[in-house]
Order: structure tokens, then sequence, then C-alpha cells
């Protein structure tokens, strides 16, 4: 029985893609950008997220745990990741949620069963099941076998993703979605490997071959003051699209900070950036829309 590691499911949503939608969240992503506003997504193993501001030292966890991870020094509860067991009996202990199991593994039958659930949701609203992560697209056979799945059903499919995987291994895939959306961080190379900790030579390779094999794609664009907005970055982007690809659509994300949180309670630095002002993104769109392309909402 094929089984997906997934750390949320999240119903209802409208954020998605069109109409009502459930997102599965997978666990595994290549990329480490600095802005992510899911960093429990980048390891595909479960993992230990501690949430200091719900923390109110009832020191159970330090009594409980059998490794001696979690231990009192200077009256203040540390924690040893490097003797950590992954065994999360401290989540079950702590009754405030303060420790919490970012992960887990559900076969694709459970999947499916939870998926279900929204189908009239779906059917109203033209709307259906969105993939995320993470990268989807590193689990391959476990989302192959939910689109196939899903589709069997009328339930239409959509993908998130940061487009660095397999191709070959994934167009079939590709070829079976009803809608992608391929996040496009930064066009140049050397700044792309800064920010997010690879070079974008495949991801643009692969959103380039998408687009011929699929006609129902998005390219996603987190904008960062600090990063892509500028003037060169723009036109390289349209270039890349209007002269390697099909695509013609794009979706711009202004930066947020959602992942402040999540990255201190995983224990990971924060990086923060500045979002564009309202005036900025007017202009990034004008000259989108000068070159031919279309700017898109889901939101």
């Amino acid at each position: 029985m094929k089984a997906c590691n997934v750390f949320q499911i999240q119903r209802l949503s409208v954020n998605d893609g069109d109409g009502i939608r459930s997102t599965v969240f997978f666990k595994g992503c290549p990329l480490r950008c600095r802005w992510c506003a899911n960093p429990e997504s980048w390891s595909p193993h479960p993992e230990l997220m501690f949430l200091a501001h719900k923390c109110t030292h009832c020191q159970q966890c330090v009594s409980h745990c059998p490794a001696g991870a979690i231990f009192l020094e200077d009256n203040q509860v540390r924690f040893a990741s490097s003797t950590c067991k992954q065994c999360f009996t401290c989540v079950s202990v702590c009754p405030n949620k303060a420790r919490q199991k970012m992960g887990e593994s559900q076969s694709i039958d459970v999947l499916m069963q939870q998926l279900k659930k929204d189908f009239l949701f779906y059917l109203e609203s033209g709307g259906g099941v969105t993939f995320s992560g993470g990268e989807p697209f590193y689990q391959e056979e476990a989302l192959r076998a939910l689109v196939n799945q899903c589709q069997s059903l009328g339930i239409a499919t959509a993908v998130e993703s940061c487009a660095q995987f397999n191709f070959t291994n994934c167009k079939d895939i590709i070829q079976k979605l009803d809608h992608i959306f391929f996040d496009l961080k930064v066009m140049d190379t050397t700044k792309h490997r800064y920010f997010t900790g690879i070079d974008n030579t495949t991801i643009l390779q692969n959103i380039k071959e998408a687009s011929y094999c699929n006609d129902n794609i998005v390219i996603r664009m987190p904008a960062i003051r600090e990063v892509n907005i500028d003037a060169e970055n723009i036109e390289q982007l349209s270039r890349f699209l209007l002269q390697q690809t099909r695509i013609r659509k794009i979706e711009l994300l202004p930066y947020h900070t959602l992942g402040k949180e999540k990255m201190e309670a995983l224990g990971l630095p924060f990086t923060n950036f500045t979002a564009p002002t309202d005036e900025e993104l007017q202009g990034i769109k004008e000259k989108l829309a000068s070159k031919g392309l279309e700017v898109v909402s889901y939101s």
C-alpha cells in the first residue's frame, strides 16, 4: 500500500486554485528559501516543533524524555536536538501543545477518505484538491496515485511546486493535472542560489518543458523588495516566459512573515525581508502587462 508523508491537510481552502479546495501539504523540499512560510516542510521526516509562547514550564517534557534531550539548565528548559531520538513522547505529555510533531505517514486510502469528505464542495464551487508542500513531485509515486484516484472520481487536481524535480519521471503526472502553480523566485542563478540554497537551472528547464505538455500553468512570484522586484529581474522573467514557454499568467505574492514563528520553533535562523508597497506592486503589474503577460489572483 502506497503511503505519503504529509504535515497538514487544509480543508475548505480558497487560496490554492479555483473554487473550494482541500490542500494536502507534502513533507520534503529541496529548497531552503529564507522567507519560507512552511519551513516544517523542508525535512521529509517527522520533526519536533517547539512553540515557546505556549510553554508554561510545567516540566512534563523534562521528566518524560527517555533520551534526556530535554533538560533543566539555570532553571530553564533546554533542548539538545543531537540527543533527541524523535520518539515524540514530549508531544504526548505536553498539556499546552507547546511541543508538536510535524509530519506523519498516511496511506493513500486514508488520505482519499479525508479528501472525499468535501466532494460536494468541490462539485458545487468548481474546486478540487491541491497538492502542495514542500515539493509534491518529490513523492512522485504517492502523488501519481492520489492524482489518479481523484480524477477517477471527477475531482479536479492542482499542484503547487518549486519546479525542482526529475521531469522525465513526473511528466505523466504533469500531463494529467488540471492546474499547476510553479514558483519562480528570481531569475539570476547566483541570487537564486544565495536565497534558496540551489541554482535555478533545473527549475527553468522544467518550467519550459512543462509548458508544452500542460496548458494551465501559472507562475507564482513571491514579491520581495530585496530579492526580485527590480526592473532587471522583471525583464528577465518576462523574456523567459514569452520566448521559452507558453505560460502567460503570473500571480504576485507579496512577502509576509508568516514563517517567522515556525522558523524559531524549529530552531532555524529567520531573515527579515521587506514587502513591496502597493505602488511598487502596481508598477510591476503594469510592466508585466506591457509585455503581454497577465497578472492573476486566486485569493
